[in-house]
């Protein structure tokens, strides 16, 4: 998934049937720390997600993968780990407390894994 703004707006770019209607619903409720990261930047740039979450973040766009069910992770419970797993990338890519969403991507993956 891609966020961007256009025109003051918060876009989202994603393959047909990414975007569940939860992800949207997180997105909607971050919506203003989303365009205020996007619009003013981080200051520097993010390292790129380690090849291992870049596979978990691809799995997360498909279905089938194991991904669209509830998990109980370290950090607490989630209903659907894909949308985790989505919504971490996009607000790791934004510059959004980078190192919490890295934490949370690597539970995933564990998650995922197990």
């Amino acid at each position: 998934m891609r966020l961007a703004v256009q025109e003051g707006r918060l876009i989202a770019r994603a393959p047909q049937g990414a975007v569940t209607p939860e992800l949207a619903e997180q997105i909607k409720a971050q919506k203003d720390a989303l365009l205020r990261e996007l619009q003013g930047g981080t200051g520097g740039q993010l390292a790129p997600l380690p090849e291992a979450l870049v596979r978990l973040v691809r799995a997360a766009t498909v279905e089938g993968s194991g991904l669209d069910r509830q998990a109980f992770l370290p950090s607490g419970y989630v209903r659907n780990l894909g949308e985790r797993v989505l919504t971490c990338a996009a607000l790791y890519a934004c510059g959004f407390d980078p190192e919490r969403q890295l934490a949370q991507l690597w539970e995933a993956r564990g998650a995922w894994a197990a």
